[in-house]
C-alpha cells in the first residue's frame, strides 16, 4: 500500500535527509551529503517556516521516495524528488513526481524543476507527464534542462 507523510517533525526530516542522500548523485545544485546537523536546520528554517513543503512516499509503512517543493516568491513552485536506491524502477519517481505537481497546482501555481541531462529516468516522467522543456543550463559539472508543468493532463 501507498501512503503520503507530509514532513512536519524531526525524524520525518531524517527519513527526507536519508533518501535525499541516496540520490545525490542526480542532484543539479548541492551534491554533498547532508549531516543531521545541516537538515535539522534545513527543516526548521525551510520546512517548518512553510518555504519548503515536504512529504514522503511510503510503501507499506517504509519511506521509499521524497518530494520537495520550494516557494520562490514569484508564482512558482521548483520540485526535488528522489527515490531510494534499491526501489528505483518500480514506478515510484512517477508517483513522487506526479504528486510534487499536483500539490502545486493545487496552490494554483506551475510546477518548475531542474533536471540532469543525463537522468534518462527522470526526463522521461517529466516529459510524459505534461512537463515541457524551458531551456538548458550549461555548468561546469553538468548540463540541466529547466521544465515546466501548468497541467497533468490525464492525471488529475
Amino acid at each position: 500500500m501507498i501512503t503520503f507523510e507530509d514532513i512536519d517533525s524531526l525524524p520525518r526530516a531524517e527519513a527526507l535527509r536519508v533518501l535525499r542522500n541516496q540520490c545525490a548523485e542526480w542532484m543539479t545544485r548541492d551534491t554533498s551529503p547532508i549531516s543531521p546537523e545541516r537538515q535539522e536546520r534545513f527543516y526548521r528554517e525551510k520546512i517548518a517556516t512553510g518555504d519548503v513543503e515536504g512529504f514522503l512516499l511510503l510503501a507499506d509503512g517504509k519511506p521509499v521516495a521524497y518530494g520537495l517543493l520550494a516557494w520562490d516568491g514569484q508564482g512558482r513552485a521548483w520540485s526535488s524528488t528522489g527515490v531510494a536506491a534499491d526501489r528505483r524502477g518500480e514506478g515510484f519517481g512517477r508517483i513522487i513526481t506526479i504528486e510534487n505537481a499536483r500539490r502545486a497546482h493545487a496552490q494554483g501555481v506551475p510546477v518548475w524543476a531542474e533536471v540532469r541531462t543525463d537522468n534518462a529516468g527522470q526526463q522521461k516522467i517529466c516529459r510524459t507527464i505534461g512537463y515541457h522543456w524551458v531551456e538548458s543550463v550549461v555548468r561546469p559539472e553538468m548540463t540541466v534542462d529547466v521544465m515546466r508543468c501548468d497541467s497533468l493532463p490525464g492525471h488529475a
